[in-house]
């Protein structure tokens, strides 16, 4: 990998759907918290009584939970081709990830589609959803603000953090190792792991 005239580097990959799960878990992560929060919720409303039947609904509901995110996952993979492809453009001063313009293209009908039906049927959290999906541009991270950085050689994935904000940079196994020393090297208030 090499930096252009201006010392940015800049590379695309190609993230296979089907063998790297990473966007799957990262789903699992968002909505399991967001099940978490409102079974404590509901513990709270209850005065933290317990029932079994509370219980076995609670579990049910997260099966269920578990099952439209994985089914919904699957059917977006193949929505996408399988692949789901971004450009990478990395200076001094942060990582910048944007996805390719024709699947952008394609998210953006899809997330209006979905906002659309959210519309429809009066459901919000859809509205919200489809609108973040219509108007995502892609995702920068700061080397500034970074706080956190975790790879995950098998996946070519480089997880990076600041505060609740949660950035993915992919790259290909023969630049890995030079992405990551260069974000660590770069991020002043990296907290390693």
């Amino acid at each position: 990998m090499k930096p252009d005239e201006n010392g940015v580097y800049r590379w695309r990959y190609a993230v296979n759907l089907y063998k790297n799960p990473g966007i799957l878990w990262l789903f699992y992560k968002v909505f399991g918290g967001i099940f978490a929060g409102c079974m404590l919720f509901a513990l709270f409303l209850a005065d933290f009584e317990v029932s079994f039947t509370g219980v076995k609904w609670a579990l049910i509901g997260f099966a269920v939970l578990i099952a439209i995110l994985t089914l919904s996952y699957y059917i977006y993979a193949l929505i996408q081709g399988g692949r789901y492809t971004w450009d990478f453009v990395m200076d001094e001063e942060g990582v910048a990830a944007k996805q390719v313009p024709n699947e952008a293209k394609r998210n953006k009908v899809l997330g209006v589609a979905v906002a659309a039906m959210g519309v429809a049927t009066g459901n919000l959290s859809q509205i919200g959803v489809g609108t973040m999906v219509a108007t995502d541009d892609g995702r920068y991270s700061r080397f500034a603000t970074v706080t956190k950085v975790k790879p995950d050689r098998k996946h070519n994935t480089i997880n990076i953090r600041n505060g609740l904000f949660h950035n993915q940079v992919f790259a290909s196994g023969e630049d890995f190792d030079f992405v990551m020393e260069y974000i660590t090297a770069h991020s002043p208030k990296l907290k390693k792991s």
